[in-house]
């Protein structure tokens, strides 16, 4: 069975984007795939220090944290979902080191790669107007292509700023409908 892994970005649990995650999570089961979450809140993720040892120790990261945890979710992993709310036009803090903790797959002694792995963006903000999400985007295709990951269509909820505004419209039916195209 193909696997996929949400990678859950934002601080609130149960909130907008964790609810269009795992609405994804139920299309894609429709699409033959297992799924998991790693809400990334509840773990302790440092930032990159750019140190340049990835691999030395036999893992793809030396910082002694839960980067490990996920690192292991996405490797096992055919599809990635990262779901985040937009904070000041970008990825949540919560995320955020996930991403800078991927400089280990450019390196030459990676032992593993993304390199073909599906990876599906969604976002919600509070903004009425979809155009907010521009940097969100930018950050998130330009990283895919570095990486050789597969960007499919991101989702961007825009106008969810409250909990649960995510129900009300057809982000749900959407998020659904995109996991099960995977």
């Amino acid at each position: 069975m193909k696997k996929i892994t949400a990678l859950l970005g934002s601080p609130r649990a149960g909130g907008n984007s964790e609810q269009l995650a795992e609405a994804l999570l139920r299309g894609a089961a429709r699409a033959g795939y297992e799924g998991t979450t790693i809400r990334l809140s509840t773990l302790g993720l440092k930032g990159c220090v750019d140190c340049r040892k990835c691999w030395t120790s036999g893992a793809p990261c030396i910082i002694a944290d839960d980067m490990g945890k996920v690192h292991e979710g996405i490797r096992e992993s055919e599809a990635i979902v990262f779901a985040s709310p937009l904070y000041w036009y970008s990825w949540s803090a919560q995320i955020k080191p996930v991403w800078d903790r991927f400089l280990p797959f450019l390196s030459d002694r990676a032992t593993w790669t993304l390199k073909g792995k599906t990876a599906v963006l969604i976002g919600t903000a509070g903004d009425d107007k979809p155009d907010v999400f521009k940097g969100l985007r930018f950050s998130f295709e330009m990283s895919c292509e570095l990486l050789g990951m597969l960007p499919v269509e991101p989702l961007m909820a825009y106008g969810v700023f409250d909990k649960g505004y995510v129900t009300k419209g057809n982000w749900l039916s959407m998020a659904e409908s995109l996991g099960a195209s995977l």
